[in-house]
């Protein structure tokens, strides 16, 4: 059965002991902030899960001649990446066979690594051709060689969660459900000066729920075949 906003309330209430819903301090709009908050913000630094790994895809080309793309505008399906694995793929503009047609973007994380290299404010020398190589910094992806057509490009990461947007909306995934009304209510209890006994409680269930989260990916980890690195 899907979990919903409501259920989180109902747990999260349980575990702060502030059932009173006409409590200007603990009514549902300012549960649902706290949910939101560590859904968005805490939970997505909090726990990598294979579930909320994915794929931006987006095109390049030779109209941007500086070769700098607004990193937070570039998914066309609206979905926000907190960070990126290394793992940067290109379509070739002549693929070799259909086995190989993507090849791997170099990925700096540096600028100073990379304007090193590559040069800075020399974009009205730049030649375009095939890119190698790209700077993530600062919220932009800035692609060296500047593109000379247009290109696909993969980026795989992880995805920001999605806000709920009211009671009856529903849990992406039910698993999630106990983690984030006790994370949630550990927040609430710190702004909120709980006494440390409470605070502690609070926190003992969210260890708890958290180790059962991460051992849905625990398990999905440990059959995977290791990867060598040549």
């Amino acid at each position: 059965m899907a979990k919903t906003q409501s259920d989180l309330l109902r747990i999260m209430r349980l575990a702060i002991g502030r059932r009173n819903v006409n409590d200007p301090d603990s009514d549902d709009a300012t549960l649902i902030r706290y949910i939101n908050d560590f859904i968005s913000m805490t939970m997505s630094d909090d726990v990598k899960l294979f579930d909320n790994f994915g794929t931006m895809s987006f095109t390049i080309d030779e109209t941007v001649t500086d070769g700098v793309y607004d990193f937070t505008n570039l998914d066309s399906n609206n979905q926000i990446f907190v960070n990126i694995d290394s793992e940067i793929l290109i379509s070739l503009s002549d693929p070799v066979d259909s086995s190989v047609s993507w090849n791997r973007l170099f990925l700096y994380q540096n600028p100073q690594e990379f304007y090193g290299y590559w040069g800075i404010n020399n974009t009205d020398v730049l030649t375009a051709g095939f890119p190698t190589e790209v700077l993530y910094y600062d919220n932009q992806l800035i692609f060296r060689t500047i593109p000379d057509t247009e290109y696909l490009v993969n980026i795989y990461g992880y995805k920001q969660n999605p806000v709920l947007s009211g009671v009856d909306s529903v849990i992406p995934f039910d698993y999630w459900f106990r983690y984030v009304a006790y994370g949630a209510a550990l927040n609430y209890a710190k702004d909120y000066r709980f006494d440390p006994e409470s605070r502690q409680m609070i926190k003992s269930s969210f260890n708890s729920e958290r180790k059962l989260l991460m051992a849905r990916t625990h398990n999905q980890i440990k059959i995977s075949r290791c990867k060598p690195s040549f």
